[in-house]
C-alpha cells in the first residue's frame, strides 16, 4: 500500500469520526478550503491545525444524520501530494467529491475540496 492509499484512508476515516488521529494526519499549520459557498464553506476557511480541524468535521457530523464517506477509486499520487474522488452517504442523500491534498513529510498540510450536489455517475 502507497503512502498516498494510507492517507486517503486516514482522510476518510477522519471524517467518519476518527477524530483521534489528527495530530498524526495534519500538520500543525493544516488548512482546508472548500470550493462551496455555503456557510459550512465559509467556516472552513478559518480552519488552522490539527484541532480546529478536529473541531470543524465534529461540528459537520453533528449538524448531519450519521454521513458516512468512502473512497470510490484509489488516489491519484504525485510528488507534493495526491488527489482523491469519494463519496459521503447518509439517509436521503448521496453525493461526491473530489479533493486535492498536499502533503509534507508524512502528513497532510492543506486540502482543496470540491463537493457535488449528486455522487458521480459510475
Amino acid at each position: 500500500m502507497s503512502r498516498a492509499d494510507e492517507l486517503a484512508d486516514a482522510w476518510v476515516a477522519f471524517w467518519n469520526g476518527d477524530l483521534g488521529r489528527a495530530g498524526t494526519l495534519l500538520t500543525d499549520d493544516f488548512r482546508i478550503h472548500f470550493g462551496g459557498g455555503d456557510e459550512a464553506a465559509l467556516a472552513g476557511d478559518e480552519v488552522r491545525g490539527p484541532a480546529a480541524m478536529s473541531a470543524y468535521v465534529e461540528d459537520f457530523r453533528k449538524q448531519r444524520e450519521g454521513p458516512r464517506f468512502s473512497l470510490d477509486e484509489p488516489p491519484i499520487a504525485g510528488d507534493r501530494g495526491f488527489v482523491m474522488r469519494w463519496s459521503v452517504r447518509r439517509p436521503g442523500v448521496h453525493r461526491g467529491g473530489i479533493d486535492l491534498l498536499h502533503v509534507t513529510g508524512d502528513r497532510i498540510a492543506e486540502v482543496w475540496s470540491v463537493t457535488g450536489e449528486r455522487a458521480f455517475a459510475a
